[in-house]
Formats: structure tokens, C-alpha cells, sequence
């Protein structure tokens, strides 16, 4: 194992750092004091070749705009969908930014668009910690992020987030890459195989806010309880989905507990060999598939171009707006006690 340090570029006079993992097979992950992002991921296809699995960018300035995609980057205080921007907490209600429609998306951006702090390297990981102080964007408690990312010889990222708080609070932290197996800029993730131990999704209105229910998969468009190629039904008309732009829904998965590791999914590519398994301890994940990006360019790294379903991010999460829908599981950061909660991509050979 070996780790190396760079600069990437800089966001106004601040350096963005650049810290680079590789195994002993060769495998490697490079990750940015912007964000706490991956930058890149380079595992093995079926016939050793190194290829980078998630989307990016070779210019920095284009991870800090939203419409980009938040690409590889960290997200809090809460990722996802915040229902008109407030939520309560023991009688006291507290006011979100609105920075998409009338609700609040991923936290409002500070996390992801702003720099960490490298709190600590090793031969194998990098951990990074972000502050937001007490009412920082509505939310309360004095508030303290980690994340330790560490690169095993097997080929598996594990993520490992902890939060600590002065006051009660909420933390719904996930990562945001868009993974592509293939490797190829001229490959969408329509042809990916997809599985997600899943056998309800959170039912959502127009604007694709949850209202509470749980809807079935089976005998729907949503159903990848068995491995099947994510362009099958991606275009199929229903009701969660909004027309044209395809899947970006939350999957409730089968393991409840809060706090015990499960395989939340599965991604493949048949023709690269690459699978990739998630796990979390998390109870959802969502499921986006780009559809909400530019259609036509945005440079990516080298050849390759972010634009609608070229990946698949696996956000794994609390459901949304779980704050305001008591029925769906949930855990607060209680005052100075410590919230973990771990994420792991494995990488293999189909």
C-alpha cells in the first residue's frame, strides 16, 4: 500500500489537495479536500485493466456547480430532499435552506461545494472532517463530520462517517459518485446490470418528495429484486418517475437495522467484467441515474463527457425527509454521543 499527495487545482487562492491510494494490486482512489470527493477509482476489468468507475472532471471549478451533479462528493448535514425546508425537533422548528423548489436539497450544498480538512493518512486511508457551527443553514448543534475512506488490498472502499453534536440534531451523510463500470466515454449505464434488495421504494409526489407511503416493485418498472439491465424500463411512463428523465428514487432495502451491515446492491458490466456489490448499514438507497444532466457535454476527465446517464449513483441514506414522516425509520444525533454509520463499494470479476 502506498499513498501520494498532490495538488488538483485550486477553488479561488485555496488549494484543493489530492490524495492518491493504491494497493498492491495496482487499484487506486484519489480524494479531494473539495468535497471529501472522489476524484477517481481505478479497479480491475476481467482481463486486469485498470479503468477509472466514477465520473468527474479534470477542472476543479466544475465539481462547485450543483447542476453539474455533486460528482464523487460528500454530502450533509442531510443528503437529499428536506420537504419545505423545515423539519422539528422535541417542539422546536428549524428552517432549511430552499435552494431547489420550496425544499432543501442535500444539506444545501455547503458540505459538498466547500474544502475539508485532512484529519489524519495512512498507508490505506485518508480522513477528512468538515464543522458547521450551531444554526449553520437552520440546523442545530455545533456540528463535526469525519470520514475515513480506506482502500483494502481486496479492492473494497469502505467509507466510515462518524458525527458528533452539542445539541440534538439530524445527520443523513452519503457520498455522491456515479459509477460506470465500462469505463467507456462513449458507454450510458443503460446496459449495466442492476440488483437492489429492495421490495418497497418511498411513493413521491410531482416534485418527487416522499408522502409517506411505500409502494411495491414487483410487477413494476422499480423492480430490480432480480439483476436486470437499468435501460429494460427506464423510460417506461410511472407514477414516481418523472417523464423523460428516468430513475432517481429511494429503495427502502430489506435490512431495517439501523447500524448492522447488509449488501444493499449489485452493478455489473457483462462486457468490462467489473461488479460492483454496495453495503451499508444504512435502511435506503437511492437510485439516480443521471437523468436530470446535460444531454448533449460537460468535459469530463480526458476523453470522456458528464451527460445524462453516463452513471449510476448508489446513494446510500436515511429515506427522504425521514425528519418529517414518523413511519419512516430513522436515528437523531443525540448531544456529544457519536453517530457512525460505515458504507462499503466492493469491487470483483463477474
Amino acid at each position: 500500500m502506498s499513498i501520494e499527495k498532490s495538488i488538483f487545482g485550486k477553488i479561488g487562492d485555496k488549494d484543493v489537495e489530492l490524495y492518491t491510494i493504491t494497493n498492491k494490486g495496482g487499484a487506486s482512489v484519489s480524494l479531494m479536500t473539495l468535497g471529501g470527493g472522489i476524484q477517481s477509482l481505478c479497479v480491475p476489468d476481467k482481463n486486469g485493466v485498470m479503468g477509472d468507475v466514477v465520473l468527474g472532471f479534470d477542472d476543479v471549478e466544475n465539481y462547485i456547480n450543483p447542476d453539474l451533479g455533486y460528482q464523487g462528493l460528500l454530502v450533509g448535514r442531510y443528503a437529499n430532499r428536506i420537504r419545505d425546508a423545515k423539519f422539528s425537533i422535541d417542539g422546536v422548528e428549524y428552517n432549511t435552506p430552499q435552494n431547489q423548489g420550496t425544499w432543501t436539497l442535500h444539506g444545501g450544498g455547503r458540505f459538498s461545494f466547500n474544502l475539508w480538512k485532512v484529519e489524519e493518512t495512512t498507508d490505506d486511508s485518508v480522513t477528512f472532517s468538515f464543522f458547521s457551527p450551531d444554526m449553520e443553514d437552520g440546523f442545530p448543534g455545533n456540528f463535526k463530520m469525519t470520514v475515513k475512506y480506506t482502500l483494502t488490498d481486496d479492492n473494497v472502499l469502505r467509507l466510515d462517517y462518524t458525527v458528533m453534536s452539542d445539541k440534538k440534531t439530524v445527520a443523513n451523510p452519503t457520498n455522491h459518485s456515479y459509477f460506470n463500470l465500462s469505463c467507456n466515454p462513449d458507454e450510458t449505464v443503460e446496459n449495466h446490470l442492476l440488483q437492489i434488495n429492495a421490495d418497497y421504494f418511498t411513493e413521491t409526489d410531482g416534485d418527487q418528495l416522499p408522502t409517506g407511503e411505500l409502494g411495491e416493485v414487483k410487477g413494476t418498472m422499480m423492480d430490480f429484486t432480480t439483476m436486470h439491465k437499468i435501460g429494460d424500463r427506464i423510460d417506461e411512463p410511472f407514477r414516481a418517475i418523472i417523464e423523460g428523465i428516468g430513475y432517481d428514487n429511494n429503495y427502502c432495502l430489506r435490512n431495517k437495522e439501523i447500524g448492522k451491515m447488509a449488501q444493499a446492491a449489485i452493478l455489473a458490466d457483462e462486457e468490462s467484467g467489473r461488479k460492483m456489490e454496495v453495503w451499508t448499514d444504512l435502511p435506503g438507497v437511492q437510485l439516480y441515474c443521471g437523468g436530470w444532466l446535460e444531454k448533449d457535454n460537460t468535459r469530463g476527465k480526458g476523453d470522456s463527457i458528464v451527460k445524462f446517464r453516463r452513471g449510476a449513483a448508489l446513494e446510500t441514506q436515511f429515506y427522504p425527509n425521514s425528519i418529517n414522516l414518523s413511519n419512516f425509520p430513522f436515528r437523531y444525533v443525540e448531544a456529544n454521543e457519536e453517530f457512525k454509520t460505515t458504507t462499503e463499494f466492493r469491487f470483483s470479476i463477474l
